[in-house]
């Protein structure tokens, strides 16, 4: 004799417990509302640009204050 399915802690019955946080139940599916994971290097990539970026208008910043700092005196190069 079969004995029923035992559904007493599947995941459609947690509620938003631990690595299930994001996933809700929509007409019996399980939805993924979480965001996009991105990996280590990914995001190490990521900051990496955006310090390069960073520097580079810092640079161009320097250079136009540097540039205006200049068309008030007299002298030419």
């Amino acid at each position: 004799m079969k004995q029923p399915l035992n559904l007493r802690n599947s995941i459609y019955q947690q509620k938003n417990v631990g690595a299930f946080e994001g996933l809700t139940i929509k007409d019996g599916m399980l939805i993924n509302n979480r965001p996009d994971g991105q990996s280590g290097i990914a995001q190490a990539a990521q900051v990496k640009k955006a310090m390069k970026t960073a520097e580079k208008i810092s640079i161009v910043a320097r250079g136009t204050a540097m540039g205006e700092m200049m068309d008030g005196d007299d002298c030419s190069m």
